[in-house]
């Protein structure tokens, strides 16, 4: 669905890169989560997405055709990065005035599904100067569902909300999910909000793809060993079934199940010295702490 590949971005008179070579896909469906301390470039890859700035390198795809070089290739995304409203329009308008921009005359239809889905269709005839924070953030989500994008794009959503907010709009996200089965990229400082809805994770740390995990319901441990591993036929023949790669060629996740483990490690140490081994969801926690030191 959405792929990028080899994606950088150098800034004039900036001598490092904020984005370099970063690579990925997004399918249908996914909630991926965006981890990386301030300044890792999570911003600016979802502002490249956006393509309100320009890629030194690389490509943005969608149903593999370039964002970049098409004109209106846009109309499948729905973007919360950075927002702002008018304080001249009410809620209702909002929606109204985005659809004109970006929408179909059909998406009209959805205006009071999407407001009662943020919990604002009473307060539709109020101007956001009039609203809380959390309100604030929720007509923006509004504005980002109400066209009915593929793929939803969103920048610290979380910020500035109460324990209730969160809870209320990770609600929400998980319900557009289920019903529209879109795919959304998420950044947050707080993991235990990543946690609730995303099911993958991507830490990026000083403008590089570090790591991509998914984070499923199954108890998983992560081997990390003193080189790359190499899945030999033997290796294929025992353990097919239990290990995934991950994108850094020294570590493997394998299945939590004791007999596989244990068998496992006695073949691992016949080839590999066994530097470090972590339950996988203690591991993205310790993995997201460093980032956000």
């Amino acid at each position: 669905m959405l792929e990028i590949k080899g994606l950088s971005k150098k800034f004039k008179n900036n001598e490092k890169y904020s984005l370099q070579n970063v690579s990925f896909q997004v399918d249908q469906g996914e909630i991926v989560g965006l981890i990386g301390k301030n300044g890792a470039g999570k911003t600016t890859l979802m502002k490249l997405i956006a393509k309100a700035i320009r890629p030194t390198d690389g490509n943005i795809l969608i149903n593999q055709k370039s964002i970049l070089k098409s004109p209106n290739s846009l109309n499948d995304f729905g973007f919360m990065i950075e927002g702002s409203l008018f304080n001249h329009l009410n809620a209702i308008e909002h929606l109204k005035f985005f659809i004109s921009l970006n929408g179909k005359v059909d998406h009209r239809e959805n205006i009071e599904y999407v407001l009662r889905l943020v919990d604002l269709w009473e307060k539709r005839h109020i101007n956001p100067s009039n609203f809380s924070f959390g309100m604030k953030q929720r007509l923006s989500l509004a504005i980002c569902l109400v066209t009915e994008p593929k793929i939803l794009i969103l920048d610290e959503p979380f910020v500035g909300l109460d324990p209730n907010g969160v809870e209320k709009l990770i609600e929400t996200l998980k319900q557009w999910v289920q019903k529209k089965d879109t795919a959304i990229i998420i950044s947050s400082h707080q993991l235990s909000e990543l946690e609730e809805i995303c099911n993958r994770f991507l830490f990026i740390d000083n403008g590089e793809l570090k790591e991509d995990f998914v984070l499923d319901q199954k108890d998983t441990t992560i081997i990390e060993l003193n080189k790359s591993f190499v899945f030999t036929t033997e290796y294929k023949e025992k353990y097919r079934k239990f290990i995934t790669l991950t994108t850094k060629s020294n570590m493997i996740e394998v299945s939590n199940n004791k007999e596989v483990l244990n068998d496992l490690l006695s073949d691992l140490m016949k080839e590999y010295r066994i530097l470090n081994l972590k339950d996988k969801k203690d591991y993205i926690q310790q993995k997201f702490k460093g980032e956000n030191r």
